[in-house]
């Protein structure tokens, strides 16, 4: 899992076994020379230790060993967490880009460093429950709510998190055959448009996710720490769908995989939706591109979903899809109608292997077709209905494909790089509204954005979130060295820590109740 978001072996990783089992049959693993050197070199020593005759044998040698690697555990341990070695060595992962880490510290002291990061940095400095109630004050005094429609109309909202779902001409020129999301690229009326910032490449898909739903960004977080299952979600929290539920609404969440991806059955049960659609439980016929369910069968549940469900209610549904998950080869394909014509700013016989792009390209085609017919089964329905469809992450290609996409663009490294975390949003509505356009923005922001479109009262997280995002529209690994200690980025950081971590968390500030 980890070689194919081109970043170590993590903790994280370790925990995540589940996940990777149920999507490690769309990879091939082809071993490295280096792999099948450690593959050998273990194996040497093993062979090597057999033939080994330890002169010292008995109890008091067994003891002795023992002894000593206990000391060396607890003197380990003792020493780096409880002396300034790390700080005064800036041992620490690289937020931006977890390989560099690697390459810096060596795999064994990343995966140590990796550890400590991930546990609990313990209560921000300055703060204080006198200080949170001034923050909430202030946004309540500030926000002016320009979109609201509350008490006129109360619209569904489907939220979809569209698997690697990217717009690839932000990293450079790209022209193929025909157009690859012609629908999408069509919409205009009562439709805005936009990017989002992310925080992760090819994998940690439940971070986007995450960010979207609470309002909370792991960039104040390590950078392999995934919410959902290293223990900053292990409790109920007032999340986007408890601030629907409050105002009447049925909230659901589905996802075409097994509930145990990512820990969902358990974090969608602490993020507040009262219920969880998981592949096992569809009720319309499974449909398959490659080994995974596919955009079209994810959709036709949510149409059977919604006019199956238990009241008039109006219905919050976040969704999940799965069909474009890594990796990409285009023998898994039945068929391939898109091709490329320009890559990047080179002829055609220095674009070397573009096998995965295109196999990547003709998926975004499958899912422009399948999202067609979902906007027109909902522009055919009497009951106003907000759809939101948006990318988790970009997909991560071999360094080739950035080469060619980026040669002659003269971008520093830092830029090819931050180019790497944009995907697409879109918001839809199948009736007249005058919604303000945010433009660009980074995911934690998007989930107070989308409850102000349907008209909710917003609580005083959601408002301040809306008023940062004027000021810092981008929340990321990225640029947080910059911004951290801005004084809206602390007040930040104290809100996050309220509804994440602290047990005595002022519902208030995150309950319109």
């Amino acid at each position: 899992m980890a070689l194919y978001r081109n970043s170590f072996l993590s903790i994280n990783d370790i925990m995540a076994v589940g996940t990777a089992a149920t999507v490690i049959q769309s990879y091939d693993l082809i071993p490295s020379a280096e792999l099948w050197y450690t593959i050998l070199y273990f194996f040497t020593f093993i062979v090597v230790g057999f033939w080994c005759d330890i002169p010292l044998k008995g109890k008091w040698y067994h003891v002795t060993v023992s002894a000593v690697s206990i000391a060396y555990c607890v003197f380990f341990y003792c020493f780096w967490n409880f002396t300034d070695y790390r700080e005064e060595h800036n041992l620490y992962t690289v937020q931006y880009a977890p390989y560099a880490s690697q390459l810096y510290l060596g795999y064994l002291l990343t995966f140590g460093v990796d550890i400590q990061e991930n546990i609990d940095a313990g209560v921000p400095s300055g703060y204080s429950e006198e200080k949170l109630m001034e923050i909430g004050k202030w946004a309540e005094e500030n926000y002016k709510n320009e979109d609201s429609e509350k008490d006129e109309i109360t619209p569904n909202v489907i939220l979809i998190m569209n698997e690697s779902w990217g717009d690839l001409s932000v990293l450079g020129n790209i022209a193929t055959t025909e157009s690859v999301m012609p629908f999408v690229d069509s919409l205009e009326e009562n439709t805005l448009k936009g990017y989002l910032y992310v925080n992760i490449l090819g994998g940690l898909t439940a971070n986007t996710e995450f960010e979207v739903l609470t309002g909370d960004t792991v960039s104040f977080m390590t950078v392999t720490a995934v919410p959902y299952q290293t223990g900053q979600l292990d409790h109920d929290i007032m999340a986007l769908p408890v601030v629907f539920e409050e105002q009447g609404y049925q909230t659901m969440a589905m996802h075409p995989n097994v509930a145990a991806s990512w820990n969902r059955g358990e974090a969608y049960e602490y993020l507040g939706f009262e219920s969880f659609i998981d592949a096992d439980q569809f009720q319309t016929e499974y449909m398959y591109v490659r080994s995974f369910l596919s955009d079209e069968c994810n959709y036709n549940e949510i149409i059977w979903q919604y006019e199956n469900r238990i009241s008039d209610s109006p219905l919050f549904l976040f969704n999940v899809t799965i069909q474009n998950h890594g990796s990409y080869y285009s023998g898994d394909m039945e068929e391939m109608s898109i091709g490329l014509t320009e890559f990047g700013q080179i002829a055609r016989e220095d674009w070397g292997d573009t096998d995965t792009l295109e196999t990547y390209l003709n998926l975004l085609k499958i899912s422009d077709d399948a999202f067609q017919k979902l906007i027109e089964y909902f522009s055919n329905v009497d009951e106003p209905t907000i759809i939101c469809m948006f990318g988790d992450h970009q997909p991560l290609f071999n360094d080739h494909i950035y080469d060619v996409l980026y040669a002659g663009q003269n971008l520093t490294e830092e830029e090819q790089n931050a180019l790497k975390y944009i995907v697409p949003y879109l918001v839809w509505t199948n009736y007249d509204a005058e919604l303000t356009d945010y433009g660009d923005f980074s995911a934690n922001y998007l989930g107070a954005v989308i409850a102000n479109y349907a008209g909710l009262e917003l609580p005083s997280y959601y408002k301040y979130l809306l008023l940062m995002m004027e000021e810092y529209p981008e929340i990321s690994f990225r640029n947080m060295d910059e911004i951290e200690e801005e004084e809206m980025i602390q007040n930040y950081k104290f809100l996050q820590y309220n509804h994440l971590t602290d047990e005595n968390y002022l519902a208030e500030l995150f309950s319109v109740k």
